[in-house]
């Protein structure tokens, strides 16, 4: 379970870290970190030609505030293939869900990381303050939190979220890669459909993924903000 180190003891204040201690934080926290350049690895030895697109597409979604909800749908218009997308888009979810879930209190002490992780905290708290029943859902809660189009890595979002709803990280992490999943794949096979209707029309594809996009807002709005300003991620 989650906090059994605080941030003072991270930061060096009450005890001296073992070298057992050391270890396990070292693989933690690096071995996460690696599961990005060995997915740019793959990406160059299995796709070549789509490789320097979807290693600036990994990179942009790691930085708040671009999400899928944008990214996705600029990949189907320039004709990148809809499962790899989806499959990037997961593959960052997860790998940031990962570092977060693992390494949270150091995630925490990390100069300008740290108080944009802090303001993501108070942005979950706020939505199931207002949303009482996500609590109720636990588990389903952070697999529809996760889904649903945000800014930035969903991982990030949905590993806070689990936090707050007091699961486990193995429910954290399996919840947050279904949810990932599920939502990385509709809004990509969304937008492959919406430039086939189009059939080939430049301007009729850009209305339908507006329209697609602006979909998908609406989604997150009635499913997590009925009352209220729409919270946001602080220190962004």
């Amino acid at each position: 379970m989650w906090g059994r180190r605080d941030r003072g003891d991270m930061a060096g204040g009450g005890r001296v870290l073992s070298y057992a201690d050391l270890r396990g934080r070292f693989g933690r926290l690096v071995l996460p970190l690696l599961l990005y350049p060995l997915y740019v690895l793959f990406l160059f030895l299995v796709f070549p030609d789509e490789a320097v697109f979807y290693t600036g597409l990994m990179a942009a979604y790691v930085v708040p505030p671009v999400g899928r909800e944008a990214l996705i749908p600029l990949a189907a218009a320039l004709g990148q293939p809809w499962w790899l997308t989806a499959l990037t888009c997961t593959y960052v979810d997860v790998v940031g869900c990962l570092v977060v879930a693992l390494n949270f209190d150091l995630v925490l002490s990390l100069p300008y990381v740290g108080p944009w992780l802090a303001g993501v905290v108070e942005t979950g708290r706020t939505v199931l303050e207002r949303r009482p029943w996500l609590l109720g859902l636990s588990y389903a809660g952070l697999v529809l939190f996760t889904s649903l189009p945000m800014e930035g890595s969903g991982g990030v979002g949905g590993a806070v979220v689990g936090r707050l709803l007091g699961l486990g990280e193995r429910w954290v992490i399996c919840g947050v890669t279904l949810g990932a999943a599920v939502g990385s794949t509709l809004l990509a096979l969304g937008a492959e459909t919406a430039l086939s209707l189009a059939g080939g029309g430049l301007i009729l594809g850009i209305v339908l993924l507006l329209v697609l996009v602006a979909a998908g807002y609406m989604l997150r709005r009635v499913a997590l903000l009925d009352k209220g300003p729409t919270p946001t991620y602080r220190e962004r």
